[in-house]
């Protein structure tokens, strides 16, 4: 029986390892072509490539290919693309999902550079390519732009006393994961008009490989962590039923919950 997505195409950032990977997966799963795009072949220490991720779709009676997609790069974005519609005719789904992530600097003495590249690759990136593939499916009559978020992305509480000790991860993160949210809903009503869908899903914590091996935040407690699957499958339903969602900031595990995935 042919799955829920049979016979589209979704680009999946980020997708040789993590919850990307996850992603593209579930995607495949549930009947899409997958093109599995990341910035690089190989990272030392770190298991998973794209050429992996593609193999294990195909290896599995699926399709995808691997794409190198360096976020900083216009010519690579519109390369995936151009790929994208040359193997399998159209995009009908992108999910942003790569992002980059720092150490933390001191405030004072750090300077704005790493932040100038969060913006790039986190924000302006998504950006981009959601009006490449967008301009592809509104002229095919419609899509979904799934962006992955994250609970960072919401105002801390204010401080009740000075700061002890610090999370690892550079706060930029979570403020260039709060500019995707609003730069989505910004544009949820006009992209509405051409049958396009743009959601928001926000992961818990998830027990990343990057994460489990310590290259950012060793110092979070990861008992609390939940599957990628939950954000898999969260976002299957979304490339599902989009329309019914454009516009929102979802979290993941409610989304599961409420429809029973």
């Amino acid at each position: 029986m042919a799955g829920p997505l049979e016979g589209k195409t979704a680009i999946v950032t980020g997708s040789s390892r993590g919850i990307g990977k996850v992603i593209a997966l579930q995607l495949a799963q549930d009947g899409a072509n997958v093109v599995v795009c990341s910035r690089t072949e190989q990272v030392a220490d770190l298991p998973g490539t794209i050429g992996e991720t593609a193999g294990a779709i195909n290896a599995a009676g699926g399709k995808a290919i691997a794409v190198k997609l360096d976020l900083s790069s216009d010519d690579d974005m519109r390369n995936v693309i151009d790929k994208t519609v040359e193997t399998f005719g159209g995009v009908d789904i992108l999910v942003n999902n790569a992002v980059i992530v720092g150490p933390r600097p001191s405030f004072l003495s750090g300077n704005a550079d790493f932040l100038d590249l969060a913006y790039r690759v986190n924000i302006r990136a998504p950006y981009v390519l959601a009006q490449l593939a967008g301009t592809k499916m509104a002229a095919a009559g419609g899509g979904v732009i799934v962006n992955i978020s994250s609970g960072s992305a919401r105002y801390t509480p204010a401080p009740t006393e000075p700061a002890k000790t610090l999370d690892q991860m550079d706060p930029s993160y979570g403020v260039s994961k709060a500019a995707l949210e609003r730069w989505s809903t910004a544009y949820a009503a006009e992209l509405w008009a051409s049958n396009i869908a743009v959601v928001c899903l926000r992961p818990g914590l998830v027990a990343t490989e990057r994460i489990l091996a310590a290259a950012i935040r060793p110092n979070v407690d990861l008992s609390r962590a939940e599957p990628g699957e939950v954000t898999a499958k969260a976002t299957s339903f979304m490339c599902q039923h989009g329309l019914e969602y454009t516009g929102q900031v979802l979290t993941c595990k409610e989304v599961v919950e409420a429809h029973g995935l």
